[in-house]
């Protein structure tokens, strides 16, 4: 069963009142090579409560057509109906000017599903914004690489939280004074910060 982001309603009303237009969103879906990918499904659905707000088929160009967006938190999905690909999970902001947005999606590999199972064993996360000072406040979403488990955490005054990763690569989503930053890290890279117990740091874009 997939769990449902719950957002915080201070988030939903700050995105609300700092950005009342709408702007339009160009998305294009490449291979790796960087060549269009025609016939990949895209997804685009709100994290505000608003659930889908479109899904089309990428062209010859590996694109869809534009469409106008209300301002607001966003997460765009790419996959295959027919599993040729990886899917790619993104999430993105809108305010009022225009999204352009390239998605780069995979073959499949032969290898299985790699399944982390055992207590829950957070990490200290820390987030510092373009001048290395601590994003107080900063609203942080943790999700595995498909989105099928999330969760919302918020950085306490010194720009810290003590998160939980999910799956073989953890997906951090960091909102902050209106900026959007996403890394994705490895459960190798994750272990072994805490192998020599470190905090993992999220350096705001």
């Amino acid at each position: 069963m997939r769990t449902k982001a719950v957002v915080f309603g201070g988030v939903l009303a700050l995105l609300a009142s700092s950005y009342p237009n709408a702007a339009p969103l160009h998305l294009r879906v490449m291979d790796q090579t960087g060549a269009p990918f025609p016939d990949v499904l895209v997804i685009v659905k709100s994290l505000e409560g608003k659930g889908e707000i479109f899904r089309a088929l990428t062209d010859q160009a590996g694109g869809v057509p534009e469409r106008k967006l209300a301002a607001g938190l966003y997460r765009v999905i790419a996959t295959c109906p027919y599993g040729i690909c990886e899917t790619k999970i993104s999430e993105f902001l809108v305010r009022d000017t225009p999204v352009d947005l390239e998605l780069k999606v995979g073959i499949p590999s032969t290898r299985g599903n790699v399944v982390i199972v055992g207590p829950s064993n957070r990490l200290r996360l820390g987030v510092v914004d373009t001048q290395g000072r601590p994003a107080g406040s900063a609203q942080i979403l943790v999700r595995d690489s498909n989105a099928e488990f999330e969760r919302w955490y918020k950085a306490n005054g010194e720009g810290e939280a003590d998160v939980e990763p999910l799956g073989a690569a953890t997906t951090f989503v960091v909102l902050y004074q209106g900026t959007l930053t996403e890394e994705t890290i490895s459960a190798t890279s994750i272990e072994k910060l805490r192998a020599e117990g470190k905090k993992l740091v999220i350096h705001l874009k």
